[in-house]
Order: structure tokens, then C-alpha cells, then sequence
């Protein structure tokens, strides 16, 4: 796995390409005009600040390595496959992991499912503590083309740490499943618990927007841009505390300041996004201005079942508000959803807000302030808290047919094989779905 090697087509100024034989020897990519490596034209260290990007091109396959200091290397693969497979490799590394199974984990239910796989609460055999583990189809990763998004998921959970984000333990793969072995959250999912209670209290909403901003400020310190903010996403834990989870659409700044991928959930996309701009982390920003809205008003502020009008309202209207709402909410909201992104707040800004009277952001990090509301955890192997439409499935990591080629193995995720697995139906439809 420490040994990939293979032509590629190394490209230089003006586009101009020529046959090189490159070869990943530990964090090294040695790039040589032959097989022997007598002539080598470059060494890069792959290190995790270098930038391995791909340039996106309907007829090409080249990907881009940005080394912390030195200039940058476009390198172009004959297939979409082997240059996703050529990015996994680079982007994944340096990363360590510890030999780990399936066969360590009991499995004690399905508590959450998406095209590409589905989340497990399991309990380890060796020191009987609860984890929940996502499953991810590699078959159905490269059918998207989305295979280079997990080792960006996996390099930001390790990159991450802190008290309102989730925690990866360990990562792992088979010839057909990459897996994340993440905290168990059992307070379950943020959107379950106002399904079943309605309408939350302002004191919650504000605690609950205040642990996501600090959040959200950890993250942009080490150059990553979210994406992904919505009830859904956010888990609490047994104390009633915030976690963020599913990095699956994050990004990586530390590089470049800014990118332009079109992606996420409709209802929180920023105007830049849906405009297709370059942007940067204005947009989680404005995604919590969405969550805001939504919270205390139960239903999104541009909410339109036509694609089209949602995207016309984000781009065009302002929210409206109840005659009678407090100003100080209002402010807040429309501080967060200004149109241009540059007008939006900075963290040192928003922390001050008139919303948070009150509230010390270092003793809420510290976790000095309690939140009112904890959810009812029955016991760690009950997960009452997680919606029955998964928690009624049978707990069994379902058998998959390998990856076909050389796409099998990537590094940064230990391997292993198993047959113990069971058969499940469900992997014979595919749905159009996706986790986000």
C-alpha cells in the first residue's frame, strides 16, 4: 500500500505533458523519467499541509500537489478511477491507524442510514465502551465521484478537537467499506428532539447557537469550512451539549482561502454558493442565521418545495418576521443573512451580540454552563433517542461485493477482510439519496 507506482502524465508550463514514472515510497513521491528511478525529475514530501486538489475537467483526469513550500505539480491520469485512486493514496498518507476489525465491535443497532451506508452503535469487545460506526460503500463512492471525500472527512475529524464537535477514534477499511469508529453520541439527533417537543425555548435556542459558533470558530482556526450545518447534523450528548457531526461535505482551507464546489443542503446554502462564486467560511455563518430562523420560528426562512423559487427567494428576499418577534432576534438573523458574504460578521462580532447577554462563551466551552434540557438515556445500549425507522432495522453490517480493481486498498484506513458478514437487500436498490 506504501508502494503505489505507475505512469502518469506530468503537465508543465503552457500545458505542455510528458510520460513520467512515479512511485510512493513512504511519504515520499518520486517522479522520474524511468522504471529504475535513474532520473528522477522530483521528490515531494507528502506532508498533511500539502494540498493534493483536483482540477476539475470534462476530458481530463489531473490533480494538483501543493507542497507548504515549492512550486506546485499537475499530474494527469488516463481514467476518472485511477486518478481518485492516486489522490486517496496522496491525501491519505501520513495518517496512522491501529489494526482494528469488525470482529472487535458487537453490533447493537442501525441508528442512521444514507445512500452511501449507513451508522452503527456498536460496543467494543475489548473495553466495552459504546462507539457509533459509519459505514461507506467504496463502490458507491466512486460512482458519484466522490471517493476523494473521504479521506477530506477523515483528515478533518483528525485535525479536529474539540468539546462541541464529535471525535473520531479510529478509522478502518475492507475491499468494499471504508469505516469511522466516532463518540457515541446517545442524546441522538438535534432534529429528532424538535419533532417530538415542537418549539424550544429562547433560553435553549441561544445556548444551542452559542456552542455552534464556538464551534464553528474552532473549525475556521485550522481552515475548515463546514458546509453542512442543519438540525440533522447536530447530536447531543447525555449532559444535553452540542456535537457536531457528518464532515462528509467539509473542506479544507488551510491552503487555499476560498472554493467554489456547489454543494450542500438547499434550504441553508448561501447566495454565493447557489451563484456558483468563490467563497469561503461566510457561509457557515449564514447557514447558522438559517438554523437561527428556524429555531425560533419552526420552519425556514425562504422555504419553497420548488428548487428553483427557494433559490430565487435566497438570492432575492429578505426574511420576513411575526409582528410581535423580539427585536433582538430579528437583528440577529438578518446580521447573519446578508447577501454579500463580506458583510456578514466576524466570530468577535457575533460572540458579542445582544442575543448572548449573559452568556460567557469561555465558561460555556469550559462546559461551566449547564444546558436546561438533557435528554432521557435510557441506558448506552438502548438508543430511544434515534429514530425508529433505523433503530428497528437488524444490526448487522451487510456484505458488499469488493471494489473490482486496484481502487481496493487506500492508506490512512488499516486493512482487513472478514466473511462474517450478512447479506442485506437493501444494498441491491439504489437510492438517489444522499447522507448529506
Amino acid at each position: 500500500m506504501d508502494k503505489m507506482q505507475g505512469w502518469l502524465t506530468k503537465r508543465g508550463f503552457f500545458g505542455i505533458g510528458s510520460n513520467r514514472f512515479c512511485k510512493l515510497q513512504g511519504t515520499q513521491l518520486i517522479i522520474s523519467k524511468d522504471e529504475e528511478l535513474l532520473k528522477v525529475d522530483t521528490t515531494i514530501e507528502i506532508t498533511p499541509q500539502c494540498s493534493i486538489s483536483i482540477i476539475e475537467n470534462e476530458k481530463n483526469y489531473r490533480f494538483k500537489i501543493t507542497p507548504v513550500s515549492g512550486s506546485s505539480t499537475i499530474l494527469e491520469a488516463s481514467s476518472n478511477n485511477d486518478m481518485m485512486y492516486w489522490v486517496l493514496q496522496l491525501r491519505g498518507v501520513t495518517f496512522f491507524n491501529p489494526d482494528i476489525t469488525m470482529d472487535d465491535f458487537e453490533i447493537v443497532s442501525v441508528i442512521g442510514r444514507g445512500y452511501f451506508g449507513k451508522v452503527m452503535l456498536v460496543k467494543s469487545k475489548t473495553d466495552n465502551c459504546f462507539y457509533a460506526i459509519k459505514s461507506i460503500h467504496k463502490s458507491r463512492l466512486i460512482k458519484q465521484n466522490k471517493v476523494h471525500s473521504v479521506i477530506a472527512e477523515r483528515n478533518i475529524l483528525t485535525k479536529s478537537n474539540h468539546p462541541f464537535v464529535v471525535s473520531l477514534k479510529f478509522a478502518f477499511q475492507t475491499s468494499s467499506k471504508f469505516y469511522f469508529v466516532l463518540e457515541y453520541v446517545s442524546g441522538g439527533e438535534l432534529f429528532y428532539h424538535i419533532q417530538r417537543r415542537k418549539k424550544l425555548p429562547f433560553s435553549e435556542i441561544r445556548l444551542i447557537l452559542a456552542q455552534i459558533i464556538l464551534a464553528f470558530e474552532h473549525l475556521h482556526s485550522i481552515g475548515i469550512v463546514y458546509r453542512d450545518l442543519k438540525p440533522e447534523n447536530i447530536l447531543l450528548d447525555q449532559d444535553g451539549y452540542v456535537k457536531l457531526t457528518d464532515f462528509g461535505l467539509s473542506k479544507d482551507l488551510t491552503v487555499d482561502d476560498t472554493t467554489s464546489t456547489y454543494c450542500g443542503t438547499p434550504e441553508y446554502m448561501a447566495p454565493e454558493i447557489i451563484l456558483k462564486r468563490s467563497y469561503g467560511k461566510a457561509v457557515d455563518w449564514w447557514a447558522l442565521g438559517i438554523l437561527a430562523y428556524e429555531l425560533f420560528f419552526g420552519r425556514s426562512p425562504f422555504a419553497n418545495s420548488n428548487p428553483k423559487k427557494l433559490f430565487r427567494n435566497i438570492l432575492e428576499k429578505d426574511p420576513k418576521f411575526p409582528p410581535d418577534v423580539d427585536p433582538v432576534i430579528s437583528d440577529f438573523i438578518l446580521v447573519l443573512l446578508k447577501k454579500e458574504p463580506e458583510e456578514r460578521p466576524s466570530y468577535s462580532k457575533i460572540v458579542t451580540h445582544q442575543l448572548f447577554a449573559g452568556i460567557s462563551f469561555n465558561d460555556l466551552f469550559q462546559k461551566k454552563i449547564k444546558p436546561e434540557f438533557r435528554p432521557v438515556i435510557l441506558s448506552n445500549n438502548n438508543p430511544s433517542n434515534f429514530d425508529q425507522e433505523f433503530t428497528k432495522e437488524s444490526p448487522v453490517d451487510s456484505y458488499v461485493s469488493p471494489v473490482n480493481g486496484s481502487v481496493e486498498k487506500f492508506p490512512g484506513f488499516s486493512f482487513c477482510e472478514t466473511n462474517q458478514f450478512q447479506p442485506d437487500p437493501s444494498i441491491l436498490t439504489v437510492s438517489s439519496e444522499n447522507l448529506s
